[in-house]
């Protein structure tokens, strides 16, 4: 199963006809533009409106889950663990990302507690401990996963900006709203918002200036790929309870991808 309502390169290869992939979104748009793209490309795959942290999916359903940059950012991200570690079938993947650093997206926050004080956090803000490399693990292990059977990589990723301005205003309005929403003080003081998320954003660690003048980020990711115990390593109450699933004798390959969200 796939949690993420956008564009993927996996789904432009050939895929066998055995594969199902399943994709959620909480955003009915975003589901909308995923179906219509599906449609048009012949993806073996259809999205569907869903709440990650209570999917509608049997147990035991999966053989791969993916969820892209998006514990860290939940409210209550042991319960997206929890059911990732559900839906999967005894043997199955699960991957999922978030930024260890992220400049852009980190200087949105800073920038709303300056102008309007500590207590106006935005809408999407990640958990103050997505910095820490023990953090995603440790979801994960909460969910359910055993400890030892994931494996952590980190990878960057480096994004050029030609308009500086441009970039910068449109990754406000993307992830400057306040919890709450926009407001009539939002608008009144838009370009001054703007002006300090640059400042803020020049003054991140993988923000680059070249010698020319040309402006780059520099982010840091983590991916976590970790598998569901076996089947035979399971215990004998674990089995009989899989055994009541309908779908975990299915001879077909089931993804899943779970929505990301952006910072």
């Amino acid at each position: 199963m796939k949690r993420s309502a956008s564009r993927n390169p996996f789904l432009q290869t050939s895929l066998p006809k055995t594969i199902a992939i399943h994709t959620t979104d909480l955003a009915p748009p975003m589901v909308a533009i995923y179906n219509m793209l599906a449609g048009q490309k012949a993806w073996p795959s259809q999205a569907k409106v869903m709440n990650c942290r209570k999917l509608d999916f049997a147990h035991s359903t999966f053989t791969h889950s993916f969820f892209s940059f998006g514990l860290p950012i939940m409210a209550d991200p042991v319960a997206a663990a929890k059911e990732m570690y559900r839906t999967l079938k005894p043997g199955g993947t699960a991957i999922t990302a978030f930024w260890l650093r992220i400049p852009q997206g980190e200087s949105a926050g800073e920038t709303r507690r300056r102008i309007w004080g500590p207590d106006a956090p935005p809408a999407i803000e990640p958990h103050p401990r997505h910095k820490d490399a023990a953090f995603n693990h440790e979801l994960l292990v909460q969910g359910g996963f055993k400890s030892a059977d994931a494996q952590l990589y980190e990878k960057s990723a480096v994004l050029p900006v030609d308009d500086l301005d441009e970039f910068a205003c449109a990754i406000w309005s993307a992830i400057g709203e306040l919890a709450g929403g926009w407001t009539q003080d939002d608008e009144v003081r838009w370009e001054e918002a703007i002006a300090i998320y640059k400042e803020v954003l020049s003054q991140k660690k993988g923000f680059h200036v070249d010698r020319d003048g040309n402006v780059s980020f520099e982010a840091v990711a983590q991916i976590a790929i970790v598998k569901k115990e076996a089947f035979w390593m399971r215990s004998s109450r674990e089995l009989e309870w899989l055994s009541r699933s309908r779908k975990y004798t299915s001879t077909h390959t089931a993804y899943r991808v779970l929505t990301p969200l952006p910072l």
